[in-house]
């Protein structure tokens, strides 16, 4: 992968005039969004700036493993900071702030990103819808930067990795992948606590969720499987939508479908839909849209305001 240098050159520049910077992660976050504003971050500290990182939704706790974690806060003052910097986010929406908080005549706003549907929103946008992540873009960026990579850092960019690449199991597990992950490990990533936290650990209440979710399996005469949780069902498990990480793979592993579709009530009065597909000839980023979201053309997500309402329908057959 090849950064365009012109846009490494103005990123770089932003950083080192910069003294207080905030770092976006998207709603609802993922490895690769916690992992691409922490690497970030801890390249930012230690060029001697001040920094922060910022997130709508608390982090899992799966994430505690990756270094500042803890850190993260849910809210901002847009006056404390003089560059803003949003990572893995497909829309300002996605961001989960409002537009006038986070632009400003004042002061730079550096969009990174590998989403299709991303809008070049930022006044420095680094968009690479071809990169399996936001941190492969992030890790070739700090090559062209000629920046040393920490393990601390490796493990956030390989997290990122392992997350949008359905641990190596999605389509979009190329060569670049392998020789990406491969540099990281070498440079002392840790792969082990990365798999041992993000995928070899569950609680007992994501195990009743998955078995709601499980349970409530359709698929339509469109060959659409779908599933839904509304509030209750997270109150039932003692839980959150935090704990749902997985789960639309379960859906999109039913043989014959050609779309599954996870729906969830946010609690706050909003639907949240997640998609995937695994034909080609099926782009997911167009549905999305259409739905006021985004993603990529197998992965895409969207909200709208709306709560859920099941419908059972029986039809009389003749014997």
């Amino acid at each position: 992968m090849e950064i365009p240098h012109d846009i490494a050159s103005a990123i770089h520049d932003e950083f080192h005039k910069a003294q207080n910077i905030l770092f976006l992660s998207h709603r609802n976050p993922d490895g690769d969004s916690v992992g691409s504003n922490l690497a970030l971050r801890l390249l930012a500290i230690r060029l001697g700036k001040k920094t922060a990182s910022i997130c709508p939704d608390k982090l899992h706790p799966k994430y505690g493993f990756l270094h500042l974690t803890e850190t993260f806060a849910t809210e901002f003052n847009p006056e404390d900071f003089d560059l803003l910097v949003s990572v893995d986010c497909g829309s300002m929406e996605q961001t989960g702030f409002p537009k006038d908080k986070l632009l400003s005549k004042d002061k730079k706003f550096i969009n990174i990103d590998h989403h299709p549907s991303n809008g070049n929103y930022g006044n420095i946008n680094l968009v690479m819808e071809n990169a399996a992540s936001t941190t492969i873009i992030i890790f070739h960026l700090l090559k062209e930067w000629k920046e040393d990579i920490t393990p601390e850092m490796a493990t956030c960019l390989l997290a990122g990795i392992y997350t949008d690449t359905g641990s190596f199991m999605h389509s979009n597990t190329c060569d670049e992948v392998y020789e990406a992950a491969g540099e990281l490990i070498a440079l002392g990533a840790s792969q082990n606590l990365i798999v041992k936290n993000l995928f070899k650990q569950s609680s007992h209440e994501k195990m009743h969720l998955l078995g709601k979710i499980l349970g409530s399996v359709n698929m339509t005469d469109k060959k659409v499987v779908i599933s839904a949780l509304r509030e209750q069902d997270f109150i039932d498990c003692g839980t959150d939508s935090s704990e749902m990480g997985g789960a639309i793979d379960y859906l999109n592993s039913v043989k014959g479908n050609r779309i599954a579709a996870l729906l969830t009530e946010d609690g706050k009065g909003n639907i949240r839909g997640s998609l995937r597909t695994r034909h080609e000839d099926i782009n997911l980023t167009s549905i999305a849209e259409g739905l006021g979201g985004g993603g990529h053309r197998k992965a895409s997500g969207f909200t709208m305001k709306g709560h859920l309402q099941k419908e059972v329908r029986w039809t009389i057959l003749p014997d």
